[in-house]
């Protein structure tokens, strides 16, 4: 019997099929006109495989060229623990695991129990030495393998820790001039494409595509080695001596605001940065506020100087104390000094005779010159995680206010903002930027640093004439024993109480400071030193002049700038 097919049903087959045939064609037509690119480029993604070339991190030096900072290629260890079996198929964990254990000065157990969590892949040490690789290599052992990774090296250890910052496990720059110029320093990323066979093997007349990486900047800094080998050898002693609670040091080229030298106690190893705790980490030369005491009174008598409200020899009767606002404000140990001129006020460190000036000077003049000098705000070093301190606005001020301010109470300032203040008094009253990279070197050429004149804060007679002032405190004043042989030193000493949580001040426990420049005249440097409660407490004025001392000599002797005295 002969099946037959209706006519409708033909029609309905014929249509069904003239619709896919007109849709495989529109299909194709895509394919080979809009979609071409699209398509061409999954086939290419098939054989091609696509790199990250890594840029080379940038190196930096010291003014003399000094390497500071270096990376270098160093050989991670990593483990494939479904590959550690023998022949037979035998569990070589605990083997490997004891094997390794001596060499990395790790336990077996926590070796065996990472290699039994279950991870196909995992590092089991980055960036060996390269005696410790070479000894694991040796051993042949199943499962393991190396990768090279960048190594940043500090090669003279922890010296200038806190100018660096450091580089983290992922090549991020932290703290520091590391963390500041982290962009500049790790530069761009390059990227390889290549064409590969079904065997992921490399073709040799494939396609290769490339964009070279660029690598890091070079920076040399102001940094100079051997002052700062000097600082940190001295901040170390005195703290230790004083059973301190920790200090900064700050040494600044006054002509340009050049930081010559930084150093901050407690501090860390950059190299081994995973054992420091945070406060080894902080910069104490510029994020660590305090009062700053009698280091004030230079500013106060600038200031006063300036307006020409007084001279050098303008006197008053000292009585041990001055009252204002209410409030009686006394000497050291409330001394009596009878009649006294300014310049004596300075020598004596008589906080009576600093409200006497502020007092001719007036509050909303010496809050002008309080700013103008950069207190309260930050003064704009090229370092990470710098804080400005505090200075109350104007309109915040109690009539008391005027007097503790002048000798250094009732504000905050770090020891980078108290060295740029006294080096505007040393270079003729101007007040530079501090700085710390002093050019940076691309594939363009080398950058150099501009330095920056914030502004004019006094005269250049208000300059020399202080600059004599401070001379005079040296040599037969407070601070006599930050005097060197051969050399003149203007400078000022100061004894600040702590601020409690309670709003009062902690019980016999002071800072100890010391900001002066060398020689007077034509100072090469000016060296800021600050103590947190040295055991000499109120007698912590010497140790810190005697590190000045220590420093300035090195420094001077390094440099060899000749005596300016006999």
């Amino acid at each position: 019997m002969t099946a037959t097919i209706s006519h409708a049903r033909l029609r309905v087959l014929f249509a069904f099929f003239a619709v896919a045939s007109l849709l495989l064609s529109a299909r194709l037509a895509y394919w080979q006109t809009v979609g071409r690119a699209d398509l061409l480029s999954r086939a290419t993604d098939q054989v091609h495989s696509d790199l990250v070339v890594a840029a080379q991190r940038g190196v930096i030096r010291d003014r003399n060229g000094a390497i500071l900072a270096t990376t270098v290629e160093l050989r991670s260890l990593y483990a494939i623990p479904g590959l550690m079996t023998d022949r037979d198929g035998t569990d070589l964990k605990p083997r490997v695991a004891a094997a390794l254990a001596p060499i990395l000065g790790e336990k077996a157990e926590v070796l065996r129990a990472a290699f039994d969590s279950g991870a196909e892949w995992l590092f089991v040490r980055r960036r060996l030495p390269e005696d410790v690789a070479a000894r694991i290599a040796a051993l042949h052992l199943a499962g393991l393998g190396f990768e090279m990774e960048p190594k940043r090296l500090y090669p003279n250890g922890a010296v200038g820790a806190q100018v660096l910052g450091f580089v983290s496990d992922d090549g991020v720059g932290q703290y520091g001039v590391e963390g500041r110029y982290a962009t500049e320093l790790s530069g761009t990323p390059g990227r390889l494409v290549v064409a590969r066979d079904p065997a992921n093997r490399e073709l040799a007349l494939g396609l290769r595509t490339a964009v070279p990486a660029k690598n890091g900047d070079d920076l040399s800094l102001t940094i100079d080695l051997a002052v700062q080998n000097a600082v940190e050898r001295e901040l170390a002693a005195v703290v230790e001596r004083e059973k301190s609670s920790g200090g900064a040091i700050v040494v600044l080229d006054p002509k340009d605001g050049a930081v010559l030298a930084i150093a901050s106690s407690p501090t860390y190893d950059p190299a081994r940065v995973g054992s420091a705790d945070a406060e080894a980490l902080r910069n104490r030369a510029i994020s660590w506020t305090y009062e700053p005491g009698s280091t004030m009174k230079a500013i106060t008598v600038a200031a006063a100087l300036d307006k020409g409200v007084i001279t050098p020899s303008t006197s008053y009767q000292d009585v041990g104390y001055a009252v204002i606002g209410g409030r009686k404000l006394c000497n050291a140990q409330c001394k009596v000094y009878g009649p006294t001129t300014v310049t004596q006020i300075l020598a004596r460190s008589q906080n009576a005779g600093a409200v006497f000036v502020a007092s001719k000077l007036g509050a909303a003049d010496l809050n002008a010159y309080l700013k103008s000098f950069g207190f309260g705000q930050r003064t704009g070093v090229d370092l990470s995680a710098e804080t400005g301190g505090i200075v109350r606005p104007l309109a915040e001020w109690y009539p008391v206010d005027l007097g503790t301010i002048s000798f250094g109470q009732g504000l905050s300032i770090t020891p980078l903002q108290l060295a740029s203040a006294y080096a505007a008094i040393a270079n003729g009253g101007t007040l530079y930027q501090p700085y710390v990279v002093a050019s940076r070197r691309d594939a363009d050429g080398e950058h150099r640093t501009a330095p920056v004149a914030v502004r004019r804060v006094i005269s250049e007679a208000t300059s020399a004439t202080l600059v004599t002032m401070l001379t005079t405190t040296v040599d037969s004043g407070i601070a006599n024993a930050a005097a060197l042989k051969g050399y003149s030193v203007a400078g000022k000493t100061g004894t600040a109480q702590i601020p409690s949580d309670e709003g009062r001040y902690v019980d016999d426990a002071y800072i100890s400071s010391f900001a002066g420049f060398v020689p007077a005249i034509d100072p090469r440097m000016v060296v800021v030193v600050v103590l947190e409660k040295p055991q000499s407490k109120l007698l912590g004025t010497v140790p810190v002049m005697n590190t000045f001392k220590a420093i300035a000599t090195d420094a001077l002797r390094y440099a060899r700038v000749q005596p300016d005295r006999p």
